[in-house]
């Protein structure tokens, strides 16, 4: 595993961290993952699956919610720290309908009933508090943090005209909270699989708001443009969750606005 630079470690917390790695706490990456956005506006997984849960009527019952992503052969459970919102300025791809969220700074898993290559989802009010990451059962295979993906595209708000990344697309809601990115973004697994993804978000700083989530299995890489600033690299946050951030010296992260 390869750690970034910004990380100070001493030779005692490395053989820390590879003594936990080989008892199988999160493992190291192992996958090479191909993460890319669509178009501004683009909300749902134009031209790579059908497959994706609209969250419109979903309920949580305080355990799990369980979907077939619209019809897909792949079953998903979210349980953890699950929250329904009607669409507003943060959140609801087309402006109507529910999102989903963990509230409060939380935590939510999706767990799959086979693996897959490609999940794709709608952010929304992008924030350096959202953090994804994930898993083949118990194996971290991959992280990803937006803050990448916002400094590719622009600091927000933005003059330029719409369309473009900077704030809610849908007509009801247009262009407000234009502070923050609005995109959908999908990951690709190029040479494994997952069969969990994991949503945080850290530090509480707001919430994490996303729709449209799709899982499916496909041979041709799902399109779009690349995110050359997403690295498999574990983010501090996810060493933390995994018993791992005690041996690191933690950096300060940056907040939006």
């Amino acid at each position: 595993m390869k750690f970034v630079q910004t990380h100070k470690m001493s030779k005692v917390a490395a053989l820390g961290i590879a003594a936990m790695l080989s008892i199988g706490g999160t493992g190291a990456f192992a996958d090479t993952f191909a993460p890319t956005y669509l178009g501004p506006g683009v909300q749902t997984p134009t031209g790579i699956t059908p497959f994706y849960e609209t969250f419109d009527t979903a309920s949580y019952n305080g355990t799990s919610f369980v979907t077939n992503f619209g019809g897909s052969p792949v079953t998903g459970t979210y349980t953890g720290s699950v929250l329904f919102r009607g669409a507003n300025l943060f959140g609801g791809a087309g402006g109507t309908g529910q999102y989903i969220t963990p509230p409060n700074g939380g935590t939510y898993t999706l767990t799959l009933s086979s693996s897959v290559n490609y999940f794709g989802m709608w952010f929304s009010a992008l924030d350096n508090g959202n953090q994804l990451a994930f898993y083949m059962n118990n194996a971290l295979v991959y992280s990803f943090s937006p803050s990448n993906y916002s400094a590719l595209v622009g600091v927000c708000p933005t003059a330029s005209p719409q369309p473009n990344f900077c704030g809610n697309p849908n007509p009801n809601f247009f262009d407000q909270d234009s502070g923050q990115q609005y995109a959908f973004l999908n990951f690709y697994d190029t040479n494994g699989t997952f069969n969990k993804v994991v949503f945080t978000e850290n530090p509480a700083i707001g919430e994490f708001e996303s729709d449209n989530h799709s899982v499916a299995n496909i041979s041709t890489p799902p399109g779009g443009t690349p995110l050359t600033g997403a690295t498999p690299e574990p983010s501090t946050w996810v060493l933390a969750i995994t018993g791992l951030g005690g041996l690191l010296l933690i950096p300060v992260m940056r907040q939006h606005s």
